[in-house]
């Protein structure tokens, strides 16, 4: 090997070395990003549960509610009966 082409392989080598230094801290972003996105999906998945139980709550209010409507209306029924 000539000296020219030794330099070429070394030039050729340094290179190659600082794309997978490139490559090596592209994966690392990646790798954080992708950490990032599944701690989001999962403060999701909290939030999502959260909002189901508070429809249940709801839901139970509401029949609550509604049951004394009827019961109310019910009453008021037969009270106008009576009279």
């Amino acid at each position: 090997m000539t000296k020219e082409m030794m330099e070429d392989l070394l030039q050729a080598i340094t290179l190659l070395l600082e794309e997978l230094k490139d490559l090596q801290t592209s994966s690392h972003q990646i790798d954080e990003l992708y950490s990032n996105l599944e701690t989001e999906a999962d403060n999701v998945e909290l939030h999502i549960h959260g909002l189901q139980q508070n429809v249940r709550i709801l839901d139970k209010k509401l029949a609550m509610v509604i049951e004394g409507n009827l019961a109310k209306g019910t009453k008021k029924l037969i009270a106008q009966r009576i009279n």
